[in-house]
């Protein structure tokens, strides 16, 4: 628990001074002078120079730790592997995209140009295309990332980036389903017909429409899923 406390305790110092006595490019201190200025171990500030690398804030070279550009994407990606699989984060990332997209949206249809508006029905394109549930999961992602991007919201697209991964995985439930493939493909459809018609109103109650069936639809998976699981356990 003390060693513990130590490196937190670099990492806290270490962080705020950073800001305040360098800017990107410039080199910290070697390890042995770190240590030998904050009265530690060269293996307490080891440590803690391997979580501020972590989250971003410093890279290793040859001539020493070096402090990076502000990227906030980095804290975002240390984040990100606690994201579980469980149905109440499935829910919670629906609600995280519905806010955002809805929020966006009337900033996305006043910035997006017939480019924009081309790249997303090629998205829908490709959902209708896929082949797998991955590739149309994939295909969604892009289509919802393309909004979040015309919309010129950095701390938004950043968000959206860093979660890919887990974003795309729970896009796939519900993918293998003809049925729910069909009306998300018409969903988005709809979506880009209410843009290409400066319609704020109809654009807004597109894609509420289109969260509102995606609810009930990942509803409906998880819980077939969850009574399969429940008669496969009672058969054991």
């Amino acid at each position: 628990m003390a060693r513990t406390s130590a490196v937190q305790s670099v990492v806290s110092t270490l962080r705020s001074e950073i800001p305040e006595n360098y800017k990107p490019g410039d080199l910290l201190q070697n390890e042995r002078d770190i240590a030998e200025r904050l009265d530690v171990s060269r293996n307490t500030v080891r440590e803690a120079l391997i979580h501020l690398e972590a989250f971003g804030i410093i890279e290793k070279t040859q001539r020493g730790p070096r402090v990076c550009a502000p990227n906030i994407g980095a804290v975002f990606h240390v984040m990100d592997q606690y994201f579980d699989r469980s149905p109440k984060t499935c829910q919670d990332l629906l609600d995280f995209r519905r806010i955002i997209d809805l929020g966006l949206l009337p900033q996305a249809l006043e910035n997006a140009t017939e480019d924009d508006l081309a790249l997303l029905e090629k998205h829908v394109s490709r959902m209708e295309r896929a082949l797998t549930a991955r590739e149309a999961a994939e295909a969604d992602y892009a289509f919802h990332n393309e909004i979040v991007r015309v919309a010129d919201n950095r701390v938004a697209m950043t968000l959206y980036t860093v979660l890919t991964h887990t974003l795309i995985f729970y896009m796939e439930i519900g993918k293998n389903s003809r049925e729910n493939s069909e009306r998300t493909i018409e969903d988005h459809r709809a979506i880009v017909a209410a843009l290409r018609s400066r319609n704020l109103p109809d654009a807004l109650r597109a894609l509420s429409n289109h969260y509102e069936y995606s609810e009930q639809a990942v509803r409906a998976v998880l819980t077939r899923s969850a009574t399969a699981a429940e008669t496969r356990d009672m058969a054991s």
